[in-house]
């Protein structure tokens, strides 16, 4: 196969994509790909080395063109500064996500803590944590069979001991396994949100962990509120990401389910997006 310049293929993909995002994330997007595909650097592309053309570019390109997700098309996505394989199943890890990684990250320290991950989809929070924090002891649970085949894929692939299970939130009580930490992304985006969104996430990412009925939105937040009442051990952690627009329903929520030292927290944008709260010690 003939080589081709990096640039040259950088602009094909950006000139596809020219009418779905702006010419500044069309380059990132176009940098992105080339780094997924090719092993390709911020310098390899300055210094516009020459490489083979992708196997299936056309097909790619077509794809991204259409405004499918970068992250689906290459069928990887970075969290954590780790590279992890996705799938339909499965949504694209998000900047603010791992902010709240972090947040259990410092709940666990350099102590043997249990740590669950509810509706883990690719498993980036979870083997976040247990590569993170070697000494705690990760479970992931998803109800989608083929987001825990990807996430269970995930773990092998970066050497991350998690047990992953398939298991309902909804049918927790079948589960009587006790944890230090809880921590969930549940599905919190209103179905009247739907309007506002971008087409290439409304189009592609799972609705299954994305959206919650507008009647009742803190559903996932009550259940498992609930079983860590239940499962947490004493003065145990509950460690949520939420919907900007809910945080203080949230916070009410946390305290009617008999929570203390909780906290709401921002993300790097200002927006109110992670919830701690502690079970009671007593």
């Amino acid at each position: 196969m003939s080589l081709v310049s990096v640039n040259a293929l950088s602009q094909q993909i950006q000139q596809a994509i020219a009418s779905k995002y702006p010419a500044n994330e069309a380059r990132a997007i176009s940098h992105a790909y080339l780094n997924m595909r090719c092993s390709i650097n911020t310098l390899d592309i300055l210094l516009d080395k020459a490489v083979e053309e992708p196997i299936g570019f056309a097909e790619d390109l077509s794809r991204l063109a259409a405004g499918e997700p970068l992250q689906y098309v290459t069928g990887k996505a970075y969290f954590f500064d780790r590279l992890f394989s996705l799938n339909a199943a499965t949504l694209i890890p998000r900047p603010e996500t791992e902010e709240l990684v972090r947040q259990v990250l410092n709940l666990i320290g350099n102590e043997k803590k249990r740590v669950l991950d509810i509706g883990t989809g690719s498993g980036c929070i979870a083997i976040s944590l247990a590569l993170e924090a070697p000494l705690a002891e990760v479970s992931a649970w998803d109800v989608a069979i083929e987001a825990i085949n990807k996430a269970q894929e995930n773990a092998d692939q970066l050497g991350a001991k998690v047990d992953v299970k398939h298991q309902d939130v909804f049918d927790w009580v079948k589960d009587s396994k006790v944890w230090d930490i809880i921590v969930s992304n549940p599905p919190y985006v209103l179905e009247a949100e739907k309007a506002d969104m971008e087409s290439h996430v409304l189009d592609h990412e799972p609705h299954l962990a994305l959206f919650v009925s507008d009647e009742d939105p803190l559903v996932f937040y009550r259940v498992i509120g609930e079983m860590a009442q239940q499962r947490l051990i004493p003065g145990g952690f509950l460690c949520f990401e939420i919907n900007r627009a809910f945080g203080a329903e949230n916070v009410a929520l946390a305290e009617s389910q008999g929570f203390k030292n909780i906290q709401l927290l921002k993300d790097f944008h200002g927006n109110d997006r992670m919830l701690i709260a502690q079970k009671s010690a007593h």
